[in-house]
C-alpha cells in the first residue's frame, strides 16, 4: 500500500476523533475515549511504522528550512509529517476537551476553538487559552488581583465583578491583539492601499474600548435588571455576535480581501448581511444598558452625570443605525476623493480629499464617551444636580454628528490635506 492510499485513509480516521470530541456531551466517557485516546494510538501507531520503515531513506534534516524542504521531497515522510499533525492536534483537542469540562467551560463556546486547531492547531489552542482565561475572570474575578486592588474602581477585578461577560471579552480581544501585531509585522500585503492587518487591528481596540466602558458603566445600572435572565441571554448573544464579527473580519484579512461591502461572490454578500445584524445586536447592549441606568434612581451618581450616562449610551444606537446605514447601503464610506485609505488622516485613515462617512460614524459610537465625559464636566462646573447644560450639550453633539453626515454626503472632507 502506497502514501496516497494510506493518507486517504488516516484523514477520515483522525475525522472520526474529531467528531467524537464535538459530540463529547452526549457520551462524555466514551466519546471521550474515543477521541482522546483510541484514535490518538492509532494514529501514533501508523506514524512509527512510517518512520521505522522510510526515515532512513530520506534527505535533508531539521537544521534549516531548506533541510525541511528537502526532507519532505519524500512522500513517505511528507505521509508521517501529515499524520504527526494529525494526531497531535487530536490529543490537543482531547485535552481542550477535558480542560474546558473540569474548569466550568461551556461546551458551546469551546466548538470554535475545536474547529480552529482541527484547521491550524495552535492558533486553536492560542484561542482557548484566550478563552479560558476570559473566563477564570469572569467566574472568580478575585483571583486577578489582590483584595486591595480588587476595591479599586478602575481595577480588572472591579470590572469583571460588574459584569463579567463583557470584561471577558474585552480581555479576550485584547490579548488577541498580539498574534495581529504578528501577522502585521510579516505580512507585506495590501488591501485599499494599508497592510490587510491594519483594519482588524483597529476593530480590535475598538471593540476592547468599548466593552471596557460597558462594563465600567454596568455598576451604575438597576441590579435587578441585570440579573433577569433576558439580560443575560442579550449579553451572551452580543458575545456570540463580536466573536462572529471578529472572525469574519480577521478571516477576510488572512484572505486578503474586504471584509465590509464585499459583495463579491453570494457568500461573501450573505456574509456581510449577517453581519450587519450582528453589529445591530451589539451595539443595542448601548441601549438596553441605558435603560437600566434610567431605572436605577437610588444609584450613587450625580443627577448630571446620570443624565450624560442616559442620553451618551441612549443616543449611540440610533445615531449608529442612522449613519452606519447609510454607509451600508451606499456601498462604500467613501464619496468622492481617492478610493484608498493611505495618505488618509492620522490614525484613522479618514479620506483627505473627498467625504468619508466613517468620520460621523465613529463620533456616533462614541457618543457613549464623549456626552458622558462631557456631563462629568457640568456637573463639576455647574453643581452635581445640574442637567440644562447636559442637554445643551446633547443638542450641540447630535448636531455635530449630523453635521459631519451632511459634510460627507456633499464629498468634503472631515479635515481637509
Amino acid at each position: 500500500m502506497g502514501p496516497d492510499q494510506l493518507f486517504q485513509i488516516a484523514n477520515p480516521i483522525a475525522l472520526l476523533g474529531w467528531v467524537a470530541l464535538l459530540l463529547n456531551p452526549f457520551a462524555p466517557r466514551i466519546l471521550g475515549i474515543v477521541g482522546g485516546i483510541v484514535i490518538p494510538l492509532v494514529l501514533s501507531v501508523g506514524y512509527t511504522a512510517i518512520i521505522l520503515a522510510h526515515w532512513a531513506s530520506g534527505q535533508g534534516g531539521f537544521d534549516s528550512l531548506q533541510s525541511v524542504e528537502q526532507l519532505f521531497q519524500n512522500r513517505w515522510l511528507l505521509l508521517a509529517g501529515w499524520v504527526h499533525y494529525l494526531a497531535f492536534d487530536l490529543l490537543l483537542g482531547a485535552w481542550e476537551v477535558r480542560t474546558a469540562r473540569r474548569e466550568g467551560i461551556a461546551h458551546l463556546i469551546l466548538i470554535p476553538c475545536l474547529l480552529a486547531t482541527f484547521l491550524f492547531g495552535p492558533a486553536g489552542y492560542l484561542l482557548f487559552q484566550f478563552i479560558r482565561t476570559s473566563h477564570q475572570v469572569a467566574v472568580n474575578p478575585k483571583k486577578v488581583g489582590s483584595a486591595q486592588h480588587t476595591q479599586s474602581r478602575f481595577s480588572l477585578a472591579r470590572l469583571a465583578t460588574d459584569s463579567p461577560r463583557y470584561t471577558s471579552l474585552a480581555i479576550l480581544l485584547g490579548v488577541a491583539i498580539l498574534p495581529l501585531l504578528g501577522a502585521l509585522a510579516i505580512d507585506t500585503r495590501l488591501f485599499q492601499g494599508i497592510n490587510v492587518w491594519i483594519k482588524p487591528l483597529k476593530f480590535h481596540i475598538a471593540l476592547v474600548i468599548y466593552f471596557i466602558t460597558l462594563a465600567f458603566f454596568s455598576r451604575f445600572a438597576s441590579p435587578e435588571i441585570t440579573r433577569k435572565s433576558w439580560w443575560l441571554w442579550h449579553e451572551r448573544a452580543i458575545v456570540m455576535a463580536v466573536i462572529l464579527e471578529m472572525i469574519w473580519i480577521n478571516g477576510a484579512a488572512a484572505l486578503g480581501t474586504g471584509s465590509h461591502f464585499n459583495v463579491s461572490s453570494p457568500i461573501w454578500a450573505a456574509t456581510y448581511s449577517l453581519m450587519g445584524m450582528a453589529a445591530v445586536l451589539l451595539t443595542s447592549a448601548t441601549a438596553t444598558l441605558a435603560w437600566a441606568i434610567y431605572r436605577y434612581p437610588a444609584g450613587n451618581l450625580a443627577p448630571a452625570v446620570r443624565a450624560g450616562l442616559v442620553w451618551g449610551l441612549g443616543l449611540t444606537l440610533p445615531l449608529t443605525l442612522i449613519t452606519a446605514g447609510t454607509l451600508s447601503g451606499m456601498g462604500s464610506h467613501w464619496i468622492g476623493g481617492s478610493p484608498s485609505d493611505a495618505g488618509g488622516f492620522g490614525i484613522m485613515g479618514w479620506s483627505a480629499d473627498g467625504g468619508d462617512l466613517r468620520v460621523a460614524h465613529f463620533f456616533a459610537t462614541h457618543a457613549m464617551h464623549l456626552i458622558p465625559l462631557a456631563a462629568l464636566g457640568c456637573a463639576v462646573l455647574f453643581g452635581r444636580n445640574t442637567r440644562i447644560p447636559v442637554l445643551v450639550i446633547v443638542l450641540a453633539y447630535v448636531s455635530f454628528v449630523a453635521g459631519t453626515f451632511i459634510q460627507a454626503l456633499m464629498g468634503y472632507p472631515f479635515i481637509a490635506s
